[in-house]
């Protein structure tokens, strides 16, 4: 079963500190110590039996290491305000954000591209990206989904061309069920009920990778149409903005000299 807490605006501060300190196996004493306050201080927050302040929160936030989303949860559970703000990536406020991504996305091509938000929807996409969904999916489903993983795993979707797509599946789910354990997403939760509807039932999968090469092949194939590609994802290290902080830019690269020619046609 997967640990989850909700993210409601009335959950108890003390059941929330509880839950995260556990999560992060965080002994009582050693969270106290590193915050600074008395562990029969802390006990007494769990239990609440003492409010803490909001300079406390902070410290306890940034102890447990949590996300901007989840700090913003601890404040208003101890009747605080939110810290973090939550523009949306076409705001103004973020156009300068937006603007250098684009710019990311545009100097990638001829090859695919695309910024996604934590729930894997597809915010930003290059002309790459259309363009390799277009070669396997064909020009009426380039923009049927706007999440990257339902194009893979749809009935419909890219898993039918991903050469080993058993243990990519696989892969991809573990990595999944990961981030929904980190950052206590409810929306992740719903992405993998939904995507593991479509699974392959069998339970057994071919682990053969290339050992020659040092990272997974992401390998496509639709009759003579062959793309190979590693990709790489970055974030935004210095975010302050709940948007900035979960997005990610994820570039595909080519594997080999076909799948460049693929993409300079």
């Amino acid at each position: 079963m997967i640990p989850l807490i909700s993210l409601k605006k009335n959950q108890d501060i003390g059941n929330l500190i509880q839950f995260w300190r556990k999560l992060n196996r965080i002994s009582q004493m050693d969270l106290a110590l590193n915050v600074g306050i008395s562990s029969k201080h802390l006990s007494f927050i769990e239990t609440g039996k003492s409010k803490p302040s909001r300079d406390l929160i902070v410290r306890i936030s940034n102890t447990l290491k949590l996300s901007l989303r989840h700090r913003n949860a601890f404040l208003r559970a101890a009747g605080f305000s939110a810290e973090f703000s939550e523009e949306p990536l076409s705001s103004s406020k973020l156009a300068t954000v937006h603007q250098a991504i684009q710019s990311i996305l545009t100097k990638h091509e001829p090859f695919p591209g695309i910024v996604v938000d934590q729930k894997y929807n597809i915010l930003l996409k290059n002309n790459g990206f259309e363009k390799m969904i277009e070669k396997f999916l064909g020009p009426n489903n380039r923009n049927k989904y706007n999440n990257s993983f339902k194009i893979l795993f749809a009935k419909d979707g890219l898993r039918n061309y991903t050469q080993n797509w058993n243990f990519i599946e696989q892969f991809l789910l573990s990595r999944l069920m990961n981030e929904i354990i980190e950052t206590q997403n409810n929306d992740l939760v719903k992405l993998y009920n939904e995507i593991t509807q479509v699974k392959n039932k069998t339970t057994s999968f071919s682990l053969q990778m290339d050992a020659s090469l040092p990272y997974i092949n992401l390998s496509f194939k639709k009759e003579n149409t062959i793309a190979n590609f590693f990709t790489m994802i970055t974030t935004l290290g210095t975010a302050l903005d709940l948007t900035v902080q979960e997005l990610r830019v994820e570039l595909f690269y080519p594997s080999d000299e076909a799948t460049k020619k693929l993409f300079y046609e």
